[in-house]
């Protein structure tokens, strides 16, 4: 076994391990996802390398198995399967994946793999494994030993593995891989922290977050999760291969905070690991260095309140999704290829008729998914029956009859089924757009049942301050549409609730102690909703503006007129009124993409490159060396907003310049910011790969704020 890891810490470029003698990266390599830098950092640095390791040692001329038994904890498990399928680890010898926690039978012939969380609990499963006791009738596994931790290991768990002589004879790598985090999507990724527990008890990392020391109701990034957070940041930055300039909103202690503790964990990692190269380096004359903008959940608590209507966003609202795992009707029966193999058949219903509940799994390796998941849901509904009628019609064109040449109607869900069993030949295709159309449909069906069209209306015009028409009206008009709204739903508190939080969070309080209580009244909350309402002033957001409170006068003029919630300038691209409104986020994403964001507004924790602030423009040296719109009108009831502006999801991609910009989003990030953070790198040209505690639907961070505690 090594006498010191430290040299032993890996970090993923896609062509090596960051050796010192390592050529440079090609230009191209930021053209791949982070999706794929993880894959390749496991299939080639963990899986191939250990099993040629086990091949050298003759292993299998000895008597024993070539073959690699894969141990993991709940965290790792979830890091390789964001990544990496089970056929990709049996082609690279992994003969079975066994759990850390469970009791395991031997292996005595195979060489075994831990790829673990640097925790204490697992660290010590896995000196366990390999203590002496009776009972044991020798070790578990054979005698070549590959640890791998997806992050830094403490030196005092590092001291205990050294006091396993059983386990360190047997050590042949011990290596810090840096893949702390799940994969999202292609270039999105999160931490899996602030989730409740099982029993429903609250994660405390809002509490940690926002109610500790610090101003204005700031946290402190000295607590236990705040530290794992941030280091955990820094294993994305150090697979990245980038050494980010990190900024910050200058009126936010937190992220302040946050900014300099992670500035010092990357200082350290870069400085203890000597062979790890970055972009922007001075050896790598093709690239710029990277940007880190830390930004905080408490800043925008209105984008993951607001309803949105793109697909991602109303399947994870309106529908019961289980990590990317969902479980919708299939009408007309089991559907075969692709669409009950996702996630393994159905029950009920049979050929021919009736439905059956079959699982789905949303992510990158549903092409139809990706292409689909930030677009209206009324353009989803037309695209997929668009792309079911051209198969319809480009076969035999009797499968359905006279209805398959019907020509801008869209589908119904019983004919595409009927298409379905009719053409065999597209089964695996028909199969893949039927079920997104019937997952759409439920989508529209939770809509309707929920009278959204008009809420949303509503909601629009309270977070953009102006009605479709470019109308700004009076708050007192608004606020009376909201009783109206809650007087329409007297049994769905939960919607009562985000609509009383919109009208709140987007005028920055109500004006007037009086309209608080009028509206309480009407909204008839549960204790836990008051709970979740009232925290939001724990976030920043006050219930009541406080000028209105010193000033009689003053709240009678915020009165007359509704605000808008972050920037009036920022011009949404979609052509739904439904979809007016744009997170603040996204204008922050465009203007550090093109070098324009200001650095009073959001300084540098290290001097950036140049006084124009233009990000990642300079190589410097290593620092180991010293309009008009319609109303509701058009099919289904969506209103088309404006002709003008096309969203990035259909768009043409420009090709990638720039430095890469890493955003992270301390509290979660909702499902509006990811779509904002890939349009922006469509409509940029540059890589964006967004990040966050963990990514947040509506009842998410209602849930978060019921945490935060009612003291």
């Amino acid at each position: 076994m090594p006498s010191s890891r430290r040299h032993k810490s890996s970090s993923r470029s896609s062509s090596s391990n960051g050796g010192e003698d390592d050529a440079p990266p090609p230009p191209t390599e930021r053209a791949i996802s982070l999706r794929e830098i993880v894959r390749r950092h496991l299939l080639t640095d963990v899986f191939e390398a250990s099993g040629a390791a086990v091949q050298r040692s003759g292993a299998a001329a000895a008597g024993g198995s070539s073959w690699l038994v894969l141990v993991v904890d709940p965290e790792s498990l979830r890091v390789v399967s964001s990544s990496v399928g089970m056929y990709n680890l049996m082609e690279h010898r992994v003969s079975i994946v066994e759990d850390l926690t469970k009791k395991r039978a031997p292996f005595r012939d195979q060489a075994v793999l831990y790829l673990v969380e640097p925790n204490e609990a697992s660290v010590k499963r896995i000196v366990e494994d390999w203590t002496p006791t009776k009972g044991k009738k020798g070790p578990p596994y054979g005698d070549a030993v590959f640890l791998y931790f997806l992050g830094r290991l403490p030196d005092q768990l590092f001291g205990y593995i050294k006091t396993c002589k059983e386990l360190v004879t047997r050590v042949k790598v011990l290596k810090e891989v840096n893949l702390d985090f799940l994969i999202k999507e292609a270039s999105a990724f999160h931490f899996d922290m602030g989730k409740p527990d099982k029993d429903g008890t609250p994660s405390p990392l809002y509490r940690e977050l926002y109610l500790k020391s610090g101003g204005g109701g700031g946290g402190s990034p000295g607590g236990p999760l705040s530290d794992r957070m941030i280091s955990k940041l820094v294993t994305v930055c150090a697979t990245l291969n980038e050494y980010p300039h990190v900024r910050y909103p200058a009126k936010n202690e937190l992220c302040k905070d946050l900014a300099f503790s992670f500035q010092q964990k990357m200082n350290d990692f870069v400085g203890s690991n000597a062979s790890w190269w970055y972009h922007g380096d001075g050896s790598h004359p093709n690239t710029e260095r990277a940007t880190l903008l830390l930004v905080d959940r408490k800043d925008d608590c209105l984008s993951p309140l607001v309803h949105e209507f793109t697909y991602e966003a109303m399947v994870r609202d309106l529908l019961d999704v289980d990590d990317d795992r969902i479980t919708y009707e299939s009408v007309g029966g089991k559907e075969g290829g692709g669409g009950g193999a996702e996630g393994g058949g159905g029950e009920g219903g049979g050929e021919g008729g009736g439905s059956s509940k079959m699982d789905a799994l949303l992510n990158d390796n549903d092409e139809v998914w990706v292409e689909l998941r930030g677009r209206h849901i009324a353009d989803v509904i037309q695209t997929l029956s668009s792309k079911i009628r051209d198969i319809v019609n480009s076969s035999t064109g009797s499968a359905l009859g006279g209805s398959a040449k019907q020509s801008g109607k869209a589908l119904s869900v019983n004919q595409m089924a009927k298409a379905l069993q009719a053409l065999p030949e597209y089964r695996e295709i028909m199969s893949k757009l039927s079920q997104h159309m019937q997952i759409a449909h439920q989508c529209m069906d939770a809509f309707n049942k929920q009278g959204l069209l008009d809420l949303s209306d509503l909601e629009q015009t309270l977070a953009t301050g102006k009605t479709d028409e470019g109308r700004t009206p009076k708050l007192k008009e608004l606020l009376g549409q909201v009783v109206e709204e809650f007087r329409k739903r007297p049994n769905d508190g939960a919607t009562r609730l985000r609509l009383m939080a919109v009208a709140i969070v987007s005028q920055r309080g109500l004006s007037s102690q009086g309209d608080l209580e009028k509206l309480l009244r009407e909204a008839n909350l549960s204790q836990r909703e008051m709970t979740a309402l009232r925290n939001l002033e724990k976030m920043g957001c006050p219930l009541v503006n406080p000028e209105g409170k010193k000033n009689g006068k003053l709240a009678r003029l915020r009165d007359q007129r509704v605000s808008s919630f972050g920037s009036s300038n920022l011009a949404s691209e979609s052509e739904y009124s439904s979809s007016r409104y744009v997170c603040p986020l996204k204008g922050v994403l465009e203007e550090s993409a093109n070098g324009k964001l200001s650095v009073e507004e959001y300084p540098s924790v290290m001097p950036l490159p140049d006084p124009d602030a233009v990000l990642g423009s300079s190589v410097i040296k290593s620092v180991r060396r010293p309009n008009e719109s319609v109303r509701k009108t058009g099919s289904g009831g969506w209103a088309k907003a404006s002709a003008a502006g096309q969203s990035a999801q259909g768009g043409k991609k420009k090709g990638r310049t720039g430095a890469r910009q890493i955003v992270f989003v301390a509290g979660g990030a909702c499902y509006s910011e990811l779509r904002a953070a890939r349009e922006v790198a469509v409509g940029a040209g540059t890589e964006v790969v967004m990040g966050s505690t963990r990514c947040v639907a509506p009842a998410d961070f209602v849930g978060d704020l019921v945490g935060l505690g009612s003291g």
